[in-house]
């Protein structure tokens, strides 16, 4: 059976923010399953620095960062965001795709925000993602992105890795 194809969409830009909110609360609960936390019933819930986020993402995903969902049959079923922390380095952050939806929309979506940060002067991204997320990490290794330095202290096992655009294929 073909499945439709994906439409990415800046939801910054397009005003369905709460696209991209609906879908990062699906991630953070199962991130706090994943982790053996009591899994949160409602954004109110989850730790401050995400509950932020998801009340307002814009702001948490200022230009020339920004959201972007991957639609299908006009339904969301990913996101992937992108916070700038400098002229020339950008945070890949909560990469989602729905359980039903996997095997193909991340790299989808990893493109899209590859092209969005080179047209942004973005050079290098960089991203933690927790030791047990194989499938994540074979993603992003993939990808193209290598094991660096922690830029960031984590209450949690992670991975930091990093991707040099500039020297990627995808210019």
């Amino acid at each position: 059976m073909t499945r439709e194809p994906v439409q990415v969409v800046d939801v910054t830009k397009s005003g369905r923010v709460s696209d991209a909110a609906d879908l990062f609360f699906e991630y953070m609960a199962a991130t706090y399953a994943e982790l053996g936390l009591p899994v949160p019933a409602a954004p109110s819930e989850l730790y401050e620095k995400w509950r932020s986020e998801l009340e307002d993402p814009a702001s948490a995903y200022p230009s020339p960062g920004g959201l972007l969902v991957a639609y299908r049959r006009d339904q969301p079923v990913g996101v992937v965001g992108m916070q700038v922390k400098d002229s020339t380095t950008a945070e890949v952050k909560h990469l989602y795709v729905q359980p039903e939806e996997r095997g193909g929309v991340g790299t989808i979506l990893m493109h899209a925000l590859h092209k969005r940060a080179l047209e942004s002067g973005i050079q290098r991204l960089r991203l933690n993602v927790l030791h047990g997320r194989k499938r994540a990490l074979d993603l992003y290794r993939r990808l193209g992105y290598v094991e660096t330095e922690p830029y960031t202290v984590e209450p949690v096992p992670v991975t930091f890795l990093a991707f040099d655009l500039v020297a990627s294929d995808e210019r």
